[in-house]
């Protein structure tokens, strides 16, 4: 069977977070947002509605109803919440997380034997576990589908049906019903980096509910980014500031945030970034509009300005090396880019790699003998000439990143004033255990790094935070994202396609595929034709630049479409505004 065929529509990533009976996740009850008339905040609950119980079913019967009744949110999971008695109705916490298993089928529900006038029992399920939802929204899954367990205790209610007096909180969804997004969505809470220059997404799965845009400012106000971003972003939101009242209210497109009295205390500039960090937050809410945010404090306007946030779109025409020079690809005509296409032009060897920061004004370039090279303003400096070093990567702050490939622990980042000086370069610690590593990229925030590396035999992907100090200059990569990809083949390229994506790009025996996959979620496999050997980021972001063999194509709907077949080498934009 075709790896690729195992692999598409599975959830990935490590990290297994099962909810039992006995454990009740650290969390409030449900927050209802106040909406003024007619208006939306995050959604309605979705059209889907399970089947209640009905008379005579047996214990078995009843705890698989629930699990079913509870991949529907309406009304606060009203029918799932017949399946319970009274008390575990008033307790239970469906939003608490998800366990996400690999499908009903795989499901094993074991009941003791009982008297036929036994008045309690218990229903033990036994699953396959292929990842977790936590309390806070944060996804992990496992590389390897894992046996997992949930214990259900029952009782007959006064009519003589049964109930469940004590469920797990949480809920259990299949991962084709969780990647479909149908009943917890993510939502990408914004954090900015430490230069305050750009905004980095942390994604959270939330249900689709009314108050998901309560759910939204909570998180972000209260709560902490992921611990694997530790040192990669800031917030504005510290000290004593806090929600006035958790509900968020709407009026048209605006939607209302109360804060604390010491919000009074905020300067306008901490103010405006607070604004926004949740403008960004809530932009991703369906259905609700929102345009824009108020804060208020006590029922007064606070007045909060907007932060300016560095854009990290790339130019959706694909920037490419061919036999009539270097630029942007349009119509069949390339568009060239002072101080950059002539040295390429004249380069002193063969061009593999490209790296290019918004606008191609500065360029990372990589030879055949492997040495890379900055290029901009008509020059050309060489970085790095350590034997066996990979692709560079190129961060928007000008930084360019280089590794040799059996020596993944000897990251360098070289400054945009960079020759090839020691002093020039600072010295980036990578994953310790590995013994190579195949490709690397910066995220257009310059927050994250992803990386494909082999230990001990196996190919894994990961993507670790990277710490900068407050003039954007990295300091330390940070521990990995829990979603360690585990990859049963040679991984040939990274990009970031988007601003949580990470494409990689794979072998599947012979062939290639691209797996895109969600930084704090589950992937997606695609097939991209058998030459593709580089791939890169498009606009819009659904888009995707493949490159092999001479020829470009771009894959934007199901099928890539060819564009051109006179390209030597694709180079990859990173988006963002390259610093001093």
């Amino acid at each position: 069977m075709r790896i690729g065929r195992i692999l598409r529509g599975a959830v990935i990533a490590l990290a297994l977070l099962g909810l039992t009976a006995c454990a009740s996740l650290p969390v409030t009850g449900d927050v209802r947002p106040g909406l003024a008339a007619g208006q939306s905040g995050g959604g309605s609950d979705l059209a889907f509605v399970p089947q209640g119980p009905s008379n005579g079913m047996d214990p078995k019967d009843i705890v698989r109803g629930f699990i079913d009744a509870a991949s529907s949110p309406k009304d606060s999971w009203s029918i799932a919440r017949q399946f319970l008695t009274a008390d575990e109705a008033q307790k239970w916490k469906p939003d608490a997380g998800v366990t996400i298993d690999t499908g009903s089928a795989e499901r094993r529900f074991d009941v003791p034997d009982v008297a036929k006038e036994a008045t309690s029992t218990s229903v033990h399920l036994s699953l396959q576990q292929a990842g977790a939802v936590d309390e806070t929204g944060a996804y992990s899954g496992a590389p390897v589908n894992r046996a997992a367990e949930l214990m259900f205790t029952l009782a007959k209610n006064k009519d003589g049906q049964w109930r469940i007096s004590a469920a797990p909180d949480g809920i259990v969804l299949d991962a084709d019903s969780f990647a479909a997004a149908d009943v917890f969505a993510p939502y990408a809470l914004q954090y900015f980096d430490p230069s305050w220059t750009y905004l980095v997404p942390d994604v959270r799965w939330f249900p689709k509910r009314e108050n998901t845009a309560s759910r939204i400012v909570q998180s972000l106000v209260s709560g902490k980014p992921s611990p694997w971003l530790s040192g990669a972003v800031r917030t504005a939101f510290t000290g004593d500031i806090a929600l006035g009242r958790n509900a968020v209210t709407f009026d048209s497109q605006i939607a209302e945030v109360a804060l604390n009295d010491a919000a009074n205390k905020a300067d306008p500039v901490t103010l405006a970034r607070m604004r926004t960090q949740l403008e960004r937050s809530l932009s991703s809410l369906s259905g609700a509009g929102v345009l824009q945010v108020k804060l208020t404090s006590s029922g007064r306007d606070l007045s909060a300005g907007a932060a300016t946030a560095a854009p990290t779109a790339v130019d959706p025409r694909p920037l490419v090396l061919t036999d009539k020079g270097f630029g942007y690809l349009a119509g069949g005509e390339l568009t060239p880019i002072d101080g950059v296409s002539v040295p390429l032009q004249n380069f002193p060897e063969q061009i593999t790699a490209i790296r290019a920061a918004s606008g191609a004004q500065r360029v990372a370039v990589q030879g055949v003998s492997g040495t890379v090279y900055a290029v901009a303003d008509g020059r050309t400096d060489e970085i790095d000439a350590r034997p066996g070093l990979i692709p560079p990567a190129l961060d928007p702050f000008g930084y360019i990143w280089t590794v040799p490939r059996t020596s993944p622990s000897s990251i360098l980042a070289w400054s945009n004033s960079a020759s090839a000086s020691a002093s020039a370069s600072r010295s980036l610690a990578g994953p310790s255990d590995a013994g190579q590593i195949t490709a690397m990229a910066v995220s257009r925030d310059g927050a994250r790094l992803a990386m494909a590396v082999t230990a001990n035999g196996q190919v894994r992907i990961e993507v670790v935070a990277i710490a900068r100090d407050d003039r954007g200059a990295p300091t330390g990569l940070g521990v990995a994202d829990p979603n360690v990809i585990a990859w049963p083949a040679a991984a040939l390229d990274i990009a970031w396609l988007d601003d949580t994506t990470v494409g990689v790009l794979a072998t599947d025996a012979a062939s290639p595929l691209l797996r895109q996959q969600q930084v704090g979620g589950p992937a997606r496999t695609v097939d991209v034709p058998e030459a593709t050997q580089t791939i890169a980021p498009g606009s819009p972001t659904t888009s995707v630049q493949l490159f092999g063999n001479g020829v470009l194509w771009v894959r934007s709907g199901p099928a890539p479409t060819q564009v051109s077949t006179n390209v030597k080498v694709l180079a990859v934009q990173i988006g963002g505004q390259p610093g001093g």
